[in-house]
């Protein structure tokens, strides 16, 4: 009888042993998991944050850095002198294109950023296929607004000086204004 007493006496303080051990472990467990979910918590917050604020920098439309705003447009002012098809290239792998004016109030915008009064590239060229003059998205030039001064022949393109649009030789080197 005190054998059996005695073992179950074991036996119940085993079990205990055994059930605070195991309320320990699954405590020790459910601390993990708690940690594990407020940085699970935190990390989403932070991509969130990141998403919406790359979303309202595209919707707020801001220029890149050294371009300025315009008008909901985006001009960069090259201090280089390239060709015309070379700024045209270098527009491309900024993800942009020569400058396309479409009326004086961005002519005059263009004007007053211009650093000196040199020549400067613009989007528009002489293509032999249409014989007319255009804007390198395919538009054509609406006289009324430009008066290009110089002939329309194969290989011409346009650059501006001052408040003068002139028909250069596309091999020509200038600085140019991209526009995105």
């Amino acid at each position: 009888m005190q054998d059996e007493e005695r073992y179950m006496t074991l036996n119940v303080k085993l079990e205990k042993r055994s059930s605070i051990q195991t309320s320990q472990i699954k405590f020790k467990g459910c601390s993990v998991m708690y940690w594990y979910k407020i940085l699970l918590g935190i990390s989403g917050a932070v991509n969130g944050i990141l998403v919406l604020t790359f979303i309202s920098l595209t919707l707020l439309g801001l220029c890149p850095s050294e371009w300025l705003k315009y008008q909901e447009k985006c001009y960069w002012f090259s201090n280089e002198l390239k060709s015309w098809n070379d700024s045209y290239g270098h527009c491309l792998r900024k993800n942009s294109h020569l400058v396309i004016i479409k009326d004086q109030l961005e002519m005059a915008f263009i004007q007053k950023n211009l650093k000196q009064s040199n020549y400067v590239w613009i989007g528009l060229n002489f293509t032999s296929q249409k014989r007319t003059w255009n804007w390198v998205d395919g538009s054509p030039l609406v006289s009324k607004i430009f008066f290009i001064k110089g002939p329309a022949t194969d290989n011409s393109c346009v650059a501006i000086k001052g408040n003068k649009i002139y028909s250069e030789t596309c091999s020509s080197v200038f600085r140019w204004i991209c526009q995105c």
